[in-house]
């Protein structure tokens, strides 16, 4: 159920873009009959069959029907879901020689083109997308993945401003593009407009998370004492507290209150040892005992904590800010 409806979100914007771009022989489609083209297709199926038992259900109908670009497109999904990128990359080549301007094909070729690690031809691919969207509101949606392409090849300036440029156009209160863009703007040291960026975020939203992303570029930015007035009632109300008290020590290590930050830190260590019990720990469990230990002066469980975090599956946000801590103890 997860994986089908991820699926719907994930394509809604390029439908749209689809929907405008015309059929798969190339006439103007109305708005409605284009939208149905995309997502009410013949062949219904079931959201609790798995990618497998999907892929088999649309080949068969190909089989039947012939080879139609949106078949071909949902098929590449179900393997990429798979972790097939080579068959995703093969029907999604395959759907635009049937129609070149069928947009989904292209997002979707850009994607796994990045995956694969062809971050030169995911370029080339997204770059023809813009070329059959002309709205800025429906280009949106390109630009964010043009800026993972950018993000990828260490450009993180043009990754940016293709950011920026996404949000001042966007339709709705993307969350996850809020987050990319403060991403970023850390990663090249622009906490101030990371702060900005996030807390105009989430006065739209109310996002929690977006809050909590504004507390840490604020930590970030030496902001404390301003960070400090809005950790201190969440902590109050936290069922779970370590990460608030990893946080809180950041601050009042800051302020030279070094007893009191390390009884926090010592708090959260606590509390984290519980909750890293099991067969399969949370990474992020992991990176936030990973800092108190790093903030602590403990180098060596805190690289282990990192290390172990990685082989999870953290990705490089995750773990940046304890690398960051790491690096200092040297």
């Amino acid at each position: 159920m997860k994986h089908h409806r991820s699926f719907l979100i994930e394509h809604r914007a390029f439908a749209i873009g689809y929907c405008r771009s015309g059929k798969a022989d190339g006439s103007p489609p109305s708005w409605l009959s284009a939208l149905l083209a995309v997502f009410l297709l013949p062949l219904p199926v079931p959201a609790h069959d798995s990618p497998e038992h999907v892929v088999e259900m649309l080949t068969a109908r190909m089989e039947v029907v012939g080879e139609r670009p949106d078949l071909l497109w949902r098929r590449a999904t179900e393997h990429r879901a798979l972790r097939d990128l080579s068959a995703a990359a093969r029907d999604l080549k395959r759907a635009l020689k049937i129609n070149s301007r069928f947009l989904p094909a292209l997002t979707d070729l850009s994607r796994v083109r990045l995956a694969q690690g062809h971050r030169r031809r995911a370029l080339w691919t997204i770059n023809r997308a813009f070329a059959f969207v002309h709205d800025e509101p429906d280009r949106s949606p390109l630009r964010m993945l043009r800026a993972e392409v950018y993000v990828e090849s260490g450009e993180l300036e043009k990754a940016l401003l293709e950011c920026d440029r996404a949000l001042r156009h966007a339709e709705g209160t993307p969350l996850d593009w809020y987050l990319t863009r403060s991403q970023i703007q850390c990663r090249l040291g622009r906490f101030n407009d990371a702060v900005a960026g996030l807390q105009a975020g989430y006065e739209l939203t109310g996002s929690a998370v977006l809050e909590v992303e504004c507390i840490d570029a604020m930590l970030d930015a030496g902001r404390f004492n301003e960070a400090l007035k809005r950790i201190e009632p969440i902590l109050a109300d936290s069922r779970w507290q370590a990460s608030w008290l990893v946080r809180r020590a950041r601050a009042r290590l800051a302020a030279g209150e070094i007893s009191d930050a390390h009884a926090d830190l010592l708090a959260a260590i606590g509390e984290l040892n519980q909750r890293l019990n099991g067969a399969r720990p949370d990474p992020t469990l992991l990176t936030d005992r990973g800092l108190a230990r790093a903030l602590l002066g403990d180098a060596a469980p805190a690289r282990r904590d990192l290390n172990e975090a990685k082989k999870l599956g953290a990705d490089a946000e995750t773990v940046r800010r304890l690398e960051m801590a790491i690096a200092a103890l040297r």
